[in-house]
């Protein structure tokens, strides 16, 4: 592996570690401390809660990618892994004061990992010829370490 591939594959690997530090910070703040979106900002901050989740989820996919070929077991983990942390950030949240901790939230966590595992599983097992399953695979194939790999390994 050469150092420039090396240093991706480590970058991968820290990707969602980062993503998770960003979410703790932003949820141990005020709503308003951020953005004020007027009109619609608790309905843009809400549906939110989908998509910053299913984007963890899609990073610890990446960071596994990166490891070796994916495997419906893989997907399991990185499943468990982000509603893990999401549970964890609504706990969190409890001790926040002007934050909540929600069950409401909790579930639009979940629905967006949910929606983004639908989608890796139709990209990346059931249309392994389209270009987004190709360039999936081909994290693996430019980054995966070899001298842990054995045919067929999977995470």
């Amino acid at each position: 592996m050469t150092f420039k591939r090396y240093l991706i594959y480590i970058f991968l690997q820290i990707l969602p570690l980062l993503y998770m530090g960003c979410i703790w910070y932003l949820s141990g703040r005020p709503s308003d401390a951020v953005i004020v979106l007027g009109f619609y900002d608790a309905m843009i901050k809400e549906s939110l809660h989908l998509v910053e989740f299913a984007i963890l989820y899609g990073l610890v996919v990446l960071a596994l990618l990166a490891r070796s070929e994916l495997s419906p077991a893989g997907t399991r983990l990185a499943v468990m892994i982000s509603v893990v942390y999401a549970f964890v950030d609504e706990f969190h949240q409890f001790f926040i004061p002007s934050r909540s901790a929600s069950l409401v939230d909790l579930l639009k966590d979940t629905l967006g990992i949910a929606v983004a595992w639908y989608l890796v599983n139709q990209i990346y097992f059931k249309n392994k010829d389209s270009k987004t399953g190709k360039l999936l695979r081909g994290i693996t194939a430019q980054l995966a370490p070899r001298r842990n790999m054995e045919e067929g390994d999977q995470i």
